[in-house]
Order: structure tokens, then C-alpha cells, then sequence
């Protein structure tokens, strides 16, 4: 009798989560989320798919209809290049509901929502976006469609807001060329006697937090100024700074919302290179490299807080063997309102300017391969986003207060939960389920934080923390 074959299958060729892999290389990057739970949560209490009466009887009035388990939705998308149509179930049970899916242009792409009962194929209403409704669009605009019967009658309303991100095609991103991926890194880190360091908790069990090829886990982790990255890859000291980029597309380092100019409320993206340096040298803020290239991590940090230079001359100036940690800012709706802040840059073109000049300006440290550490993070969540999908190089963490009102934060930029009306910033459960679903390799999270939650250790991410 032949041997009867094992019926258990072999492991997956890949691990669940392999970072540094999936990066755009020639399509863009569309996320749907249906609703405006990134743009206007806690303020808006409409449906997200909203459904008039379909039915002449006045009898059946909109709760009823609503109650209904006899409709869906479904979105499809062109032109499609990684997606089938999407269906939802309607009424709505899950609120938080985003499609990601990639396209060959960005410039092409329309969307079609059409509404169909649940067992059947006869088309019950739609409504179509038009591609000239994304073109300039900003990162999660709101829209909201009519929904149109075959007689053309308004039968409800589909709300909706996109975000899109687009390949960076300004530096070869090939693995193993110019740039080492961090999960792959031999870098060995180097001790700085001036920076804190920490020793990394015990790997909780369950699903790596790594990919297949990380290298060892390092005790030496630190980034000056108060801030911690643990366990990970990312190994050596690490200098916190905050970049914003000018009007003529320069990234600088400057960590308020507002410049030192009296009588006007002037932002970083109002001013050119020019003018952002004239304005340091008038405060007395600008720095000489010939005076502090000795500086230690902590020195550096405390320096860089209180100057005002372009990301390029201070990347220069730092010692190649020493990490930096990036904040980048984005301003959110409610601050540029607040502070009167006029000109809003893409967020294409925000993260693009900063890889640029991330990549053209990082020496190599021991031959052609490896380069200067460098980890991302930004308290808006599309910026990470945008960051991580762009390229395969740099970590990406993103940062979040997580509904809770923070004793002290990492910077003047920093968002807190008044700043923004983002279902990303209300929890740490929604901050995790979107590092997650956009492949972050962790999160910057309030060190209280890490106190006061229990199941903290159960996020599998990596975790930097700011605050004592």
C-alpha cells in the first residue's frame, strides 16, 4: 500500500509582515475611505451612505430603510491595476471602511459607486467621480456624490474622501544598489557616551516583528531628546529633528508653526530658501558647522532646537555615523485655521522634497552600501503613509497622542487630539490598525501611554516613546 501523503501545507514563502519590501515603483497609490472619519470626525454625524426613500408608501420611512440587510454598495475603480470591485453591506456596520488598491495613472482614475440589492444584479442607482474631480485635489478631501436612480432621481448620497500617493522617481531604489534597506542592515551601532540609552524588552510571542532578514536586535537604541526607539533593527544614537519644507520646495529644519517675523503670521511653506535664511540670520538663529561638529547627541539636539538652517546644510554637518530621527510636519485643517496659515503644499510634494534631499545628502559610512541611519515619523498620518510607500530604505513610524491629552509634546509641531478631527488620532487601537494596514514598522506613542495600557505589549510594533 502506497504511503499516504501529509496533509499539512507547507509554511508561506513569505512572513506575515516583511518591511522594507512593498514600495511604489511605477503606479500610484489610491485610499479610499468611505466617509469623512479623516477630515471631520466627531463633527459629522451623517451616514456615510445615505439612502432617501425609495418607495412611494410613506410608511416606509428612512429608519426602516436604513435597518434594511437587503442592499449593498459596490465601488470600482479605473484604471485598476491590484483590485477587484469592492462591496459593502448596507447599513454600514464597520464605520471605518478605506480600500486601497494601486493604478497605472493617478491623473486617469475614476470612481464608480453603484447600489444593488444584496441578492441580485438589477443596478438600483450610482454615482460616478469624474477624474477631473481629484486633479489638485488635497490629501483626504472630502466629497460627497448624489446617488441616481435609472430615472435620474436623487435617491441618496455617497460621502468619501481619497488619498493619493504617487512613486518617487528621484533616486534608483533598487535593494542591494546604492541605499541598504534598514531590515537587511549589518550596520553595527555605534555607543555615544552623551546619549541615554535602553535596554530592549523581552520579543513578546506571536507574530514577528521583523522581517525574515532583519538584523540582531541591539540594546543601543536611543534618540536624544527624550525620545526612545526599542528593540529593532534600527539600531545607534539617533538626533530628534523636526523638517518642514519652504514655498520653493527646500526642506529646512524648524520646529514652530509660525516664524520669529514681527507684525506678520508667516509659515515655513510662505517663504522661499532665501528668505527662511535671511530671517535666521536677522533672529540670530542660524549655526556655523566650524563650531559644533564635536557636539554630542544630546548637544546637537538641544542646538537644533533653537536654530534655523536647510535640512541639506545640517545633514552636512552632522557626523555621518550619527542617526536621525525626522519629524516631518503637516499642518492640519484646524491649525492652519487657527494660525491663519495660508499656503498648503501637497503631500506628494512635501515627502518627495524631503526623500530627495534625504537620499542626495546621507554619506555612506563604511563603502557603498551602507549609509547614515535614518528613521521617519510625522504626526499626520498620510505624510506616513506617503513616506513608507515611496521607498524601501527608511523606517516609518507613525505618531500619535492617541485621544489622550499629553503632559508634554516631543515638539511645537506636534498634533494633539485638539489639533485634528482623524479617527487615526483616537485610540491606540485605530493609531496600530493603520500602521499596520500601511505596513509602518511602528508607532511614537506618549511614554505615559505605556503605563496606563495594559495590552500595550500585544501591538506587535516597534515603539518609539517621547516624555520621561
Amino acid at each position: 500500500m502506497d504511503i499516504i501523503p501529509s496533509l499539512y501545507l507547507p509554511p508561506p514563502m513569505m512572513p506575515y509582515r516583511v518591511y522594507g519590501h512593498n514600495y511604489l515603483d511605477k503606479t500610484s497609490l489610491i485610499q479610499v475611505t468611505i466617509g469623512h472619519f479623516t477630515s471631520r470626525f466627531g463633527n459629522d454625524s451623517s451616514p456615510a451612505v445615505n439612502l432617501h426613500h425609495l418607495f412611494a408608501d410613506s410608511q416606509y420611512d428612512d429608519r426602516i430603510l436604513h435597518s434594511s440587510p437587503l442592499l449593498k454598495l459596490v465601488m470600482t475603480a479605473t484604471p485598476v491595476v491590484t483590485s477587484a470591485p469592492y462591496s459593502i453591506p448596507l447599513p454600514m456596520r464597520d464605520q471605518n471602511v478605506v480600500f486601497t488598491f494601486q493604478v497605472s495613472s493617478a491623473d486617469a482614475l475614476s470612481l464608480e459607486f453603484s447600489l444593488y440589492p444584496n441578492f441580485g444584479t438589477k443596478t438600483m442607482g450610482r454615482a460616478i467621480a469624474l477624474p477631473a474631480m481629484f486633479k489638485d485635489a488635497k490629501n483626504s478631501h472630502p466629497f460627497t456624490l448624489p446617488i441616481l436612480d435609472s430615472r435620474l432621481h436623487v435617491i441618496g448620497e455617497v460621502s468619501f474622501e481619497v488619498n493619493i500617493i504617487t512613486p518617487f522617481s528621484g533616486v534608483t531604489l533598487e535593494i542591494g544598489g546604492a541605499v541598504e534597506t534598514y531590515w537587511k542592515s549589518l550596520a553595527t551601532p555605534v555607543p555615544t557616551p552623551g546619549a541615554r540609552s535602553t535596554t530592549p524588552r523581552p520579543m513578546q510571542p506571536g507574530r514577528p516583528t521583523g522581517s525574515a532578514h532583519a538584523s540582531p536586535a541591539n540594546p543601543f537604541l536611543t534618540v536624544s531628546g527624550g525620545h526612545s526607539l526599542t528593540h529593532s533593527s534600527v539600531t545607534g544614537s539617533y538626533i530628534y529633528i523636526t523638517v518642514q519644507v519652504t514655498r520653493d520646495l527646500h526642506p529646512v529644519v524648524f520646529a514652530e508653526w509660525l516664524l520669529p517675523e514681527t507684525g506678520y503670521d508667516v509659515g515655513v511653506a510662505d517663504v522661499t530658501l532665501e528668505q527662511f535664511e535671511q530671517l535666521a540670520i536677522r533672529s540670530g538663529r542660524h549655526i556655523f558647522p566650524s563650531e559644533q561638529t564635536n557636539f554630542s547627541p544630546v548637544q546637537w539636539h538641544r542646538s537644533i532646537s533653537r536654530s534655523m538652517l536647510s535640512l541639506a546644510s545640517l545633514l552636512k554637518i552632522i557626523p555621518p555615523s550619527m542617526g536621525v530621527c525626522l519629524e516631518v510636519t503637516y499642518p492640519s485643517l484646524r491649525v492652519r485655521d487657527r494660525l491663519s496659515l495660508r499656503h498648503q503644499l501637497g503631500l506628494n510634494t512635501v515627502t518627495d522634497s524631503i526623500l530627495r534631499t534625504v537620499y542626495s545628502t546621507t554619506p555612506s559610512t563604511a563603502g557603498p552600501i551602507v549609509r547614515r541611519p535614518v528613521v521617519f515619523t510625522s504626526f499626520s498620518p498620510d505624510v506616513c503613509a506617503a513616506l513608507n510607500w515611496k521607498q524601501p530604505n527608511y523606517p516609518v513610524f507613525l505618531a500619535s497622542q492617541c485621544g489622550e491629552h499629553s503632559r508634554a509634546l516631543p515638539s511645537a509641531t506636534a498634533l494633539g487630539i485638539d489639533d485634528v478631527q482623524d479617527y487615526r488620532f483616537s485610540s491606540l487601537d485605530a493609531a496600530v490598525e493603520f500602521s499596520k494596514s500601511n505596513n509602518l514598522l511602528g508607532v511614537l506613542l506618549d511614554a505615559g501611554l505605556l503605563v496606563s495600557s495594559p495590552s500595550f505589549s500585544c501591538i506587535q510594533l516597534l515603539v518609539l516613546t517621547d516624555g520621561r
